[in-house]
């Protein structure tokens, strides 16, 4: 892709034109929110300034010697150079011979191959032809390169042939990269192509984001910048029309359904078994809290574990689920067996051993549930402001500070001070004795704990 084609405008724009358009285009492409973008453009701006100072380099050199220094020359050498440096749009081939034939009989071979070089550079998208038939005949990028040929120039043609090769070759690269979609996720480039490419909807891509790992997330940056730099049409098909739906997706923690099942089943099987028995509520809640990070780390391993195996083998995990779910589709199955049904099954086998049945049912119905509502068809949305969620983290943790707090006051007014209730022996019986008296000496007898008080 040329820099004209990247500025949106025609060759023969003049410098006043590159810099306003560049400065238009600056608007819709920012460097925070789209790099890659920003430097292509970047990078257009820069191209064509340099096309244009040569350009006008050439023409200062015109104007001061008249193009060549044409003392001592006869009028066929100077005839000869005027052919070799007409323009070469739309030159055939046989005419480039001629020209050729011409530059050598008169030895214009080197004016020829800078005016050839030059226009390459700048026309690379249209001179095809041109270009494969001077690497043929001036032996361009090889080590019999004529050495004062300008650099520069040279290492720009070689970039941008590249990057023209990589755009002719993107049809074949978008149609692997969709049957790579089809196909079972076996690898983090089937799974990469997937999650993009997948005739999907946006909450199963969800789903699947959360099986993926760093090898996972790593081929789909690499897909995802492809498919941004040369396929636009295919990415404003994408969720959100963008390439990177899935970015804040990689470091998002899935985890938490089990955490929010440990906690309300560790709560809940607490009040209920030890409620009745009097228990005050401060010592519930101890107690709910400590079998709580127990279960939370255990349930850490355990799924730890599994969802390791479970991607290492995820083949075998789609078959076993597919057997276990035989009305869903193959693609779009609720849960795995591997990766979800048995951590579940540990993690409530372990909480209804030590707290009851009640606890592994609270247990499974919130993963149910939280599962039930990441089914439903979520649309794509704008990625949120991180200010934004860091100010929402702050406000979940003050609430947390403050229940807890209640819990506390309440849990305190249920305790005895040292002023209430049964009071120590001296203070209950001899109160109202002198320090002297021998009926409050100590060791207190009997008579003393359990008989009638005076007065009475």
């Amino acid at each position: 892709m040329s820099c004209w084609t990247i500025l949106g405008l025609p060759a023969d724009a003049d410098m006043r034109r590159i810099k306003r358009q560049y400065a238009a285009l600056l608007k819709q492409t920012r460097p925070d929110e789209d790099p890659e973008g920003f430097q292509r453009l970047r990078e257009a701006y820069e191209q064509a300034l340099r096309i244009k100072d040569r350009e006008q380099s050439r023409e200062d050199a015109c104007e001061a010697d008249e193009s060549w220094d044409l003392t001592g020359l006869t009028v066929l050498e100077v005839d000869a150079l005027q052919v070799v440096t007409r323009p070469l749009h739309q030159v055939s081939r046989s005419e480039l011979e001629q020209r050729y034939a011409i530059a050598v009989e008169h030895g214009a071979v080197n004016v020829m191959e800078d005016a050839v070089l030059q226009h390459c550079v700048e026309y690379t998208d249209t001179c095809d032809d041109l270009i494969e038939w001077a690497i043929e005949t001036f032996h361009w990028f090889t080590y019999r390169q004529r050495l004062e040929l300008d650099e520069d120039l040279i290492k720009q043609l070689q970039v941008q042939r590249k990057r023209l090769s990589e755009l002719r070759a993107a049809p074949v690269f978008l149609a692997r990269q969709q049957q790579l979609a089809l196909q079972p996720a076996a690898t983090p480039e089937h799974r990469a192509a997937r999650l993009l490419l997948a005739p999907s909807t946006f909450s199963q891509r969800r789903a699947m984001a959360r099986r993926l790992r760093e090898d996972d997330w790593a081929q789909c940056r690499t897909l995802s910048s492809t498919l941004y730099a040369n396929h636009p049409d295919v990415c404003a098909s994408l969720p959100g029309g963008t390439p990177f739906f899935w970015r804040e997706w990689e470091h998002a923690y899935d985890s938490w359904p089990m955490y929010v099942g440990i906690v309300l089943a560790c709560f809940v099987s607490s009040f209920v078994q030890f409620a009745p028995d009097g228990a005050r509520l401060g010592s519930l809640i101890s107690l709910a809290v400590f079998w709580s990070v127990i279960f939370a780390v255990g349930g850490w391993v355990v799924n730890w574990l599994m969802h390791q195996f479970a991607h290492r083998w995820w083949l075998l995990d789609d078959r076993l689920s597919a057997r276990v779910l035989p009305r869903f589709s193959p693609d779009h199955l609720p849960f795995g067996v591997l990766r979800d049904l048995v951590p579940c099954a540990v993690m409530a086998a372990g909480l209804g051993y030590f707290h009851g049945p009640l606890a592994s049912a609270i247990y499974v119905a919130t993963l149910l549930g939280v599962g039930l509502i990441r089914r439903r068809q979520s649309k794509p949305r704008t990625s949120s402001s991180p200010i934004l969620k860091y100010c929402l983290m702050g406000v979940g943790v003050l609430v947390l500070v403050a229940l807890l707090g209640v819990f506390k006051a309440i849990a305190n007014q249920g305790t005895v001070n040292r002023n209430q209730g049964l009071q120590q022996w001296t203070e209950r019986f001899c109160s109202r004795m002198p320090a002297s008296a021998t009926a409050c000496s100590a060791p207190a007898t009997h008579e003393q704990w359990y008989g009638k008080e005076a007065g009475r």
